[in-house]
């Protein structure tokens, strides 16, 4: 179960409900098959990402440092070429808790694990994810999943609106001009788009 989102991420989540409608992207995971080597720092993963509401499955193979820097790798090596908003994102914390009150047995050991991740954007912005299941490796991927398809997200949705800031300006619809420079002065906070920008211009010209 992923964990609540701040009010201020809850409220941008909103906004790109409203903008994505059934184009929201929703990623999922069922399993995963990873392996560490403990003297060289090195984890390698697998596993099948659900992607909604294409109704589509991903294959994510990667290596990283551990879990998180392998799935994490293996997403962006997915997403990052059609959004690179993902490139400014930098992981600035990251946190696994034991609720030990939930333990069912004697020993403590099945107790679930609440893991929260922060991510930093480029102006300093912080956000974090979070998910409490009953394993480390899925509470810590269900964080990483919860991030990498909110800033997707915050991406599609900012792309749309500039394309629907251009087609109200150029109707001359200065209501709809207004709430969509709204929307997009509230989206950027999320993230630096300057790459998006580039992109949006080059396949226009």
């Amino acid at each position: 179960m992923r964990k609540p989102l701040s009010h201020q991420q809850e409220e941008a989540l909103s906004r790109m409900r409203e903008v994505l409608q059934d184009d929201l992207l929703s990623l999922r995971v069922s399993g995963v098959r990873f392996e560490e080597h403990f003297d060289r720092d090195e984890c390698s993963i697998a596993c099948s990402v659900r992607e909604e509401p294409a109704g589509q499955s991903i294959s994510v193979e990667a290596t990283g440092v551990g879990l998180i820097d392998a799935f994490f790798s293996g997403l962006c090596t997915r997403y990052a070429d059609a959004h690179p908003s993902l490139g400014t994102l930098r992981f600035t914390g990251f946190q696994v808790t034991g609720l030990m009150g939930d333990s069912s047995n004697g020993s403590g050991s099945d107790a679930k694990a609440d893991a929260t991740i922060t991510v930093t954007n480029s102006y300093g912005h912080t956000f974090e994810f979070g998910a409490i299941t009953p394993s480390v490796a899925q509470s810590s991927m269900e964080s990483v999943l919860a991030a990498v398809e909110y800033f997707v997200n915050s991406e599609k949705a900012y792309i749309q609106m500039v394309r629907a800031l251009e087609h109200y300006r150029a109707e001359g619809r200065t209501d709809l001009v207004a709430k969509y420079t709204d929307l997009l002065t509230n989206m950027v906070r999320n993230t630096s788009y300057s790459d998006v920008i580039e992109q949006l211009r080059r396949s226009t010209l």
